[in-house]
């Protein structure tokens, strides 16, 4: 029996190894919001990433055709910088399978937690509407009316994704371990339609989950983006730029 590189190691949870994987057809609905600075400020304060800009997006993703593991995604992903390296660091990050969610937390340091997706296709009128919830709870809702098209977008940079990843310490209070981890699958995407429109961005709270404090002050715009997306040997690995515990 082979031994996995993660629990149980006798059948382990993650496919191991996890990469390489593709994703046929993904579908993100997205959102570019502006926010208020100081919300942004006070979310990363305990991190070592320094802001860059009150935009942010918000988006939710059909990953149900990757052959590894089918999963829907939503986050909320903002400009930072750490050192002299810009890239995006998650805010929040749900999805609705655990395997997805112990390999991004477990391989790269993404702050995946559990919530219920869905992400409709385009109806007659033009609408696209993706959700997300929690504990009951609606979280995050994303609608966008491509029947109103808008000019493309301007997104802020955020790739690389910059990762905090923590472990606790398992003798007590306390972290064992912090990293700062690199990842960019972007120059494999193969983008294969896009649109752009009117588009309207609703966030709500739980205690332990605080997305309404990021309930946009503006919308700039949103679509939806289709490709094929791809996780490859070269770029679908983690890079460890930093050991800070």
């Amino acid at each position: 029996m082979n031994r996995g590189n993660n629990m149980p190691v006798q059948a382990p949870l993650i496919p191991d190894p996890f990469v390489p994987y593709e994703c046929m057809n993904n579908r993100t609905l997205f959102a570019l919001c502006q926010g208020d600075r100081t919300i942004i400020e006070r979310f990363l304060e305990p991190t070592p990433f320094e802001y860059v800009d009150n935009q942010f997006v918000v988006s939710i993703s059909d990953f149900r055709n990757c052959n590894k593991v089918p999963y829907m995604d939503c986050a909320i992903v903002i400009p930072v910088k750490y050192k002299d390296q810009l890239g995006g660091y998650y805010l929040f990050e749900y999805e609705d399978h655990d395997a997805a969610i112990a390999a991004g937390r477990d391989l790269w340091g993404y702050p995946k937690k559990f919530a219920t997706i869905q992400l409709s296709k385009e109806n007659d009128q033009g609408m696209i509407r993706g959700t997300a919830s929690r504990e009951g709870q609606v979280i995050m809702e994303i609608e966008c009316d491509c029947s109103q098209p808008s000019e493309q977008l301007s997104l802020p940079q955020i790739t690389p994704h910059l990762n905090l990843q923590v472990f606790p310490r398992p003798d007590g209070p306390g972290i064992e371990s912090m990293r700062v981890i690199s990842r960019d699958t972007s120059p494999d995407f193969k983008k294969k339609s896009e649109k752009f429109g009117k588009t309207k961005v609703t966030l709500q709270g739980l205690s332990t989950d605080p997305l309404n404090l990021l309930q946009p002050s503006y919308v700039i715009g949103g679509g939806i983006t289709v490709g094929d997306f791809y996780a490859t040997d070269e770029n679908g690995w983690g890079k460890i730029l930093d050991t800070l515990i």
